[in-house]
């Protein structure tokens, strides 16, 4: 008798833990992309899969999705549908991934938001992990937890929360223009790490500088080099330093077909990612102190400070 209780005790602590650590990951994970939802809806368009109009829909039906699974996962409700269709996402997520970061549309996964730094492999390889640990839930089940009933009803109230939640959250960020969680590295009124572009580590943490993220191939991108290239060699406006993800020796070519005179660095594509959460990408630094962020549109105060310098059609581009 004790050999049996303590087999049971055992199949049901595999089960209940491999569903408990998964299902708290998607929990988090979905939170994290209903409180910026910025970063979630910019990798979405990345991928070039749905018109601009239909990435919105999607962002907020994924982010719906991931927080009702997590829940699930943690009371297992309905394991028998639960745990194939949850082997089965994680098997289109971790070809979605493998096919977007190989063709370059992504620079990683998109899973967890920003909210940690990993490379795809290690995405691919965490997917991996998860599965298994899904599997083995799938191997040893157990006695359902909740009554038929009860399953229903916390299925009904997760998903009318997490709708309620992600409903709120971009809600905030049409109204405010900001999400209520920011993840970015750069944020206003933080200090600059010499670390991020070591090789301007000194010369950045002093005076004014515009440091910039660029990639070659985006127009809006090439408006703003024409504006930068007059930046950097007015005396009364800051200094300008680039960063593009690029080899040295495509770095190069750039600086060459766009005649730059401004500083160009070569950034992994990986790192590029966690400052860049779009094309292009601008911070205004004093004495080290990121004042003022710029997602694809220069300020129009900053551009009128050198409209002489530009033409009509120029003003207007940037």
């Amino acid at each position: 008798m004790t050999i049996k209780w303590r087999s049971l005790f055992s199949m049901y602590s595999i089960s209940l833990i491999s569903t408990l650590v998964v299902g708290s990951v998607f929990l988090v994970t979905g939170i994290v992309k209903a409180l910026a939802p910025q970063t979630f809806i910019i990798h979405i368009t990345k991928l070039q899969l749905f018109s601009q109009k239909v990435n919105l829909a999607v962002a907020i039906a994924f982010t719906i999705l991931e927080c009702v699974l997590g829940i699930a996962l943690i009371l297992q409700l309905f394991p028998q549908w639960l745990f194939p269709g949850t082997i089965v996402l994680l098997l289109i997520l971790s070809a979605l991934t493998y096919w977007s970061t190989s063709t370059k549309r992504t620079n990683d996964c998109g899973c967890y938001n920003g909210l940690i730094n990993i490379s795809p492999n290690q995405s691919l390889l965490l997917n991996i992990l998860y599965t298994a640990l899904i599997g083995l839930a799938w191997f040893y089940p157990v006695a359902d937890i909740l009554t038929v009933s009860q399953q229903v009803s916390a299925l009904l109230i997760s998903l009318a929360i997490s709708c309620l939640g992600t409903g709120v959250s971009y809600l905030y960020l049409w109204k405010k223009e900001k999400p209520l969680l920011d993840l970015s590295l750069l944020k206003v009124d933080r200090l600059w790490q010499p670390k991020w572009i070591e090789e301007y580590a000194d010369s950045l943490t002093t005076g004014d500088k515009l440091v910039v993220f660029l990639m070659p191939g985006c127009q809006m991108c090439q408006s703003w080099i024409k504006v930068l290239k007059i930046v950097h060699k007015r005396p009364d406006l800051p200094d300008v330093v680039a960063g593009v993800a690029r080899t040295p020796e495509e770095i190069q070519e750039f600086v060459q077909l766009y005649n730059i005179n401004f500083p160009v660095v070569a950034m992994n594509p990986f790192v590029m990612s966690r400052f860049a959460e779009a094309f292009p990408t601008g911070v205004l630094l004093e004495n080290g102190i990121i004042r003022e962020k710029w997602l694809g549109v220069m300020p129009l105060a900053f551009v009128q400070r050198i409209k002489p310098n530009l033409s009509v059609a120029e003003v207007a581009k940037s």
